[in-house]
């Protein structure tokens, strides 16, 4: 392992984040800001299930832009170094928050939502910048270290609309002495554990904030209820995911029939995480 390499994994295993990594250049990080714009057009003007799951969780199967990312050899050479040889991508995510945008996220982690066994020690969600992320545009801040305490409760805080709106919050107090802003430069990445807590907040500035996250897993992680697809893009094991094709062209006929089936199957899976989760919850404070 390079002395680079070695300092990226010990950045991530003692603060459960690394940052900035260099991926896309600029020229390729303009490209895919263009691409994205085009492919949101295009699935509004779609609708149906479509531009329902437009933003999450499968863009890299109907998008030849998503794909290039996905595949990026800064990328995957930098999850390489965190998980092993053998790579999955389980989703992608699209979060822009747009010019002069009030909305916000709360303190929350992933982890609780996503369904995944081995996710400790087994997955990274990769945060690609296509513009840059800066406090005024609402870039994400990390609770540093906040991942060694495993998953946390969670709550929304109160029942009006605007808090409902920024999500579940974690039912613990974050320290804003371990905030860390994740500022970076278009084409630049940020890795995270998925039990990081981590918000985001509102974009004061007249340009769109553009993020691609991907969800990076090797084999070693299983899903806790019913079947789940994925793509492998190093290596060659699945695990007990069902495989998954790249896409020829943007929005090829098979790629279409993938992308339904995965996303739909996805969707059901989360559903019953969720549930799953208000379940427990009651029956702990019965």
């Amino acid at each position: 392992m390079t002395a680079v390499a070695a300092d990226l994994a010990e950045r991530f295993r003692t603060d459960g984040y690394a940052f900035p990594v260099d991926a896309l250049t600029p020229a390729e990080a303009d490209r895919a800001v263009d691409d994205c714009r085009m492919y949101l057009q295009t699935v509004s003007a779609v609708g149906g299930a479509l531009a329902r799951y437009a933003a999450f969780p499968k863009i890299h199967l109907v998008s030849m832009w998503a794909d290039r990312i996905v595949h990026h050899p800064a990328i995957v050479d930098a999850v390489e170094t965190l998980l092993g040889p053998e790579l999955l991508v389980w989703s992608t995510n699209l979060f822009i928050r747009p010019a002069h945008s009030g909305s916000s996220l709360a303190w929350h982690q992933d982890a609780v939502y996503l369904g995944l066994d081995g996710f400790q020690q087994h997955a990274v969600r990769v945060w690609v910048a296509l513009t840059d992320t800066t406090v005024s545009n609402g870039t994400m801040r990390y609770a540093r270290g906040s991942h060694l305490q495993g998953t946390l409760p969670h709550r929304f805080c109160s029942s009006n609309l605007e808090d409902i709106m920024r999500g579940e919050e974690i039912a613990v107090e974050i320290d804003e002495a371990i905030a860390v802003d994740v500022v970076l430069k278009a084409g630049q990445c940020s890795l995270h554990h998925l039990a990081m807590a981590h918000c985001s907040g509102p974009n004061h500035t007249g340009n769109g904030r553009f993020n691609l996250a991907i969800d990076y897993i090797s084999p070693q992680v299983v899903p806790t209820a019913g079947e789940d697809s994925a793509l492998l893009v190093r290596g060659e094991s699945i695990g007990t995911f069902l495989p998954e094709a790249r896409p020829v062209s943007d929005f090829d006929g098979a790629a279409l029939q993938q992308f339904y089936a995965a996303a739909a199957r996805r969707q059901k899976r989360i559903d019953q995480t969720i549930l799953n989760r208000g379940t427990t919850q009651k029956q702990d404070r019965a």
